[in-house]
């Protein structure tokens, strides 16, 4: 699994647009998962985790609280269609 790509907490941050603070601030309150970790204990990143950061930013930016955000999950609706929920 070494082999797997996988980004690292600052990288996922920078691809997302946001602060390793921010990752970390997801993790703590249980929207994002957490991700497998390297032989040397460091976290490795997929792109359901990028996926999921960009949807937390997305709707925290529609003005959705990261409670109500955590309340949706993880629903494929349209940002609209969240929104009217």
């Amino acid at each position: 699994m070494e082999n797997t790509p996988g980004w690292s907490t600052s990288q996922l941050a920078d691809l997302a647009g946001t602060t390793e603070r921010a990752v970390r601030h997801y993790h703590q309150v249980g929207l994002v998962p957490e991700p497998e970790r390297r032989a040397n204990g460091y976290k490795r990143y997929g792109v359901r985790h990028l996926v999921r950061v960009l949807r937390i930013r997305r709707l925290s930016r529609l003005g959705l609280s990261l409670t109500r955000v955590a309340e949706l999950g993880d629903a494929d609706g349209h940002p609209r269609d969240v929104l009217r929920a």
